[in-house]
């Protein structure tokens, strides 16, 4: 089975939807068994969580994840409604699509602890840009042990040593595959990380599905890593989330 953790439902402007049946139908080709999804594009950031919200009630193959982005006054408040609506399992922070740094982002001790409070999973962008810096996010991944933080992309090209140099440091600290391509990366990563903290994701729709799968044909991984990368480590995760909501 794969569980894929990190994708995104793509907005289309000019006809006004988001393109759901597109990512269905991605799943389907590429046998992926369960999708975790959020929307990054929409009107605004509230819009774009409650068609999430929505859309997960109607295909219990997808697990919703909202989109938060610290520097707006009423983060708090979207927060409060994620966490009441007791659907999603986790928040998302892209100071890349967003622009911000997060050490200058004054709500963000406020968010964490009310996540704390949780047991919200915690995705963070990394790689590309000076705002994705794995390392920016140190203090609250420190203060904050008990959340599970999600680096996406393992740092891309750019911070893919340090990112995997953070989980290395913090056991609270997992590595998600998607747009993470170079081989010396990942071979420091298998080397030093626990297989039970990397997850497999594609992120659909900017990255293909199957060469996000096809790439680890290339390492010489035992059949039970790949099933913990590809779903034992994902589901783990989720049920701890979704025990929370029982």
């Amino acid at each position: 089975m794969i569980i894929d953790f990190h994708s995104h439902i793509k907005r289309n402007i000019k006809e006004n939807r988001f393109e759901i049946e597109e990512l269905l139908e991605d799943m389907k080709k590429n046998h992926v068994d369960k999708r975790c999804v959020s929307a990054i594009d929409g009107p605004s950031i509230r819009e774009q969580n409650e068609y999430v919200k929505n859309i997960v009630l109607e295909h219990d193959n997808l697990f919703a994840f909202a989109v938060i982005n610290p520097k707006e006054e009423n983060s708090i408040k979207e927060l409060e409604y994620i966490i009441d609506s007791n659907i999603f399992y986790g928040i998302e922070f892209n100071g890349f699509y967003h622009g911000y740094n997060p050490e200058s982002c004054e709500f963000l001790d406020d968010i964490f602890n009310m996540i704390s409070k949780t047991k919200l999973i915690v995705k963070i962008f990394t790689g590309i840009c000076a705002n994705g810096v794995p390392q920016q996010w140190t203090r609250w991944i420190k203060q904050y042990n008990n959340i599970k933080f999600v680096m996406l992309h393992m740092g891309c090209f750019d911070y893919g040593y340090s990112c995997v140099d953070l989980a290395m440091d913090y056991k609270n600290v997992y590595l998600e595959t998607s747009n993470q391509y170079e081989v010396q990366i990942f071979n420091k990563a298998f080397q030093n990380i626990e297989a039970e903290r990397i997850l497999f994701g594609s992120q659909y729709p900017n990255k293909f599905t199957k060469n996000s799968i096809s790439l680890f044909d290339y390492f010489n991984l035992d059949k039970n890593v790949l099933n913990k990368i590809f779903f034992e480590n994902a589901n783990k995760l989720l049920n701890e989330v979704r025990q929370e909501k029982l």
